[in-house]
């Protein structure tokens, strides 16, 4: 897992992980500086050939620091939710399999104008999921869409602020199978002191230092996401980011 390399120091062969007793704790001026910095960590020493990161991540619930990701196998095959709105996959998803359906039920399920659904339709036939038959008002879902991540990290980063960082953290479980704070080492006395409120959130706590030192207070449970719509639409932006890089 992602998590067991970034936030352990269990891997002595990445001298960056390791305490650095030598040095002074110095504050980081900006969580730019933070999140920059835990990012080249990963980029020097996390393999890119089934995992990505991803900064400043949108999901619906804000905008998460840093998302962390996992890629199944076969994943390439998924690529094309990326070229889906991601609000309207999961849309896509609850179909009914091989049966036919109408505009107007497709309208029922999502609340949306005729013409807007029209067009939503008319993208789903585009990329292969459905067809229309014979020009009437009459569609069949045809292929099934695919998830191309099945764990997702989510990280809130703040130079002190934990009550904040936790809040926020909470919000991401809808589509993260873990979700962690990020502090700056300097200032993770107080979280440290208040670590039963991200035991009984499930929320992952670590501090880095300017060193580059990882260290791990609180490693959570991973939990299926609290919701399918929301995984199933960072499913689709994580798509959207790998179909644009290719």
């Amino acid at each position: 897992m992602i998590t067991a390399h970034l936030f352990t120091q269990e891997n002595t062969t990445a001298p960056i992980y390791s305490a650095r007793t030598d040095m002074p704790t110095i504050k980081f001026t900006t969580e730019a500086q933070l999140v920059n910095l835990f990012e080249g960590i990963f980029d020097r020493n996390i393999s890119k050939n089934s995992t990505g990161l991803l900064a400043e991540f949108e999901c619906g619930d804000g905008i998460a620091d840093i998302v962390l990701y996992e890629l199944r196998k076969g994943w390439k095959n998924a690529l094309v939710l990326g070229e889906l709105p991601p609000r309207w996959v999961y849309a896509l998803h609850k179909l009914p399999y091989r049966r036919n359906f109408t505009t107007d039920d497709f309208v029922l399920r999502t609340s949306v104008t005729r013409n807007t659904a029209l067009q939503i339709l008319d993208s789903y036939t585009k990329l292969g999921f459905c067809e229309r038959k014979n020009k009437t008002d009459t569609w069949l879902k045809t292929k099934q869409p695919r998830q191309l991540v099945n764990q997702i990290y989510a990280v809130e980063a703040k130079l002190r602020h934990w009550k904040k960082a936790l809040t926020q953290a909470v919000r991401y479980r809808d589509y993260a199978t873990q979700s962690w704070v990020l502090l700056d080492k300097h200032s993770i006395k107080p979280a440290v002191e208040n670590i039963e409120q991200f035991k009984r959130l499930n929320i992952g706590l670590a501090a880095i230092a300017t060193s580059g030192d990882i260290s791990t207070y609180l490693t959570p449970k991973p939990l299926a996401p609290k919701s399918d719509l929301r995984f199933w639409q960072a499913n689709a932006e994580i798509a959207r980011n790998l179909f644009l890089r290719l």
